[in-house]
């Protein structure tokens, strides 16, 4: 990842470091994977505005191997429009509910990390478009997928980052660069995975 989201990210992951302050360190829950749901509240800010809202990532099992690899190769070697074809072409996951509004998730990915995990999420539809309204907007065409991201401890609390309209191309290193339509990512305050 790169850009604001990356940053975003980065700053999440130091936050979600250690374990949260009520747990006990001789605590060691069983480790959580899908089928499962994460919620949030949203805060969306533009230059001129800010709104809340509430977000629910639905993830009924996370992307197989051959799916990804598939989904990766097409933006390696095809770039962003070979991706979404292969975006849209893979089963569906998953989804992430905005209010009453629902978008597939045909990406999911956990990565464990020394305390938590990282999970990525991609939906085959922009979710929202920041900024989108005002006369002076840019351009949507392209920005075609939504991307959520979030950075959770062993409890499945923590922090995440959405880029609600995004477009994504290769790095150059073998990982991607994440661009958002919106000046910057949304912030995800106190995720919390939600029992099953």
């Amino acid at each position: 990842m790169a850009g604001h989201l990356a940053a975003l990210l980065l700053a999440l992951i130091m936050l979600a470091a250690g374990p949260p302050a009520s747990a006990s360190h001789d605590q060691h829950p069983k480790p959580l994977t899908a089928p499962e749901a994460f919620a949030s509240q949203i805060e969306v800010r533009t230059a001129t505005a800010g709104s809340a809202s509430a977000v629910l990532v639905h993830i009924d099992r996370y992307t197989s191997d051959l799916d990804r690899k598939t989904m990766s190769d097409a933006l390696a070697h095809g770039g962003y429009p070979n991706f979404l074809i292969a975006v849209r072409k893979a089963p569906a996951v998953g989804h992430v509910e905005v209010g009453p509004d629902k978008f597939t998730v045909r990406w999911a990915r956990e990565q464990p990390t020394p305390h938590g995990r990282n999970i990525t999420v991609v939906t085959d539809t922009p979710i929202y478009f920041v900024g989108g309204g005002r006369v002076d907007a840019k351009p949507r065409t392209g920005f075609e997928l939504g991307v959520v991201q979030l950075v959770v401890d062993e409890f499945g609390i923590g922090l995440g980052a959405m880029a609600a309209a995004a477009r994504v191309k290769p790095d150059g290193e073998g990982g991607v660069v994440v661009e958002d339509y919106a000046e910057k990512p949304i912030k995800l305050t106190l995720v919390r995975r939600k029992s099953q």
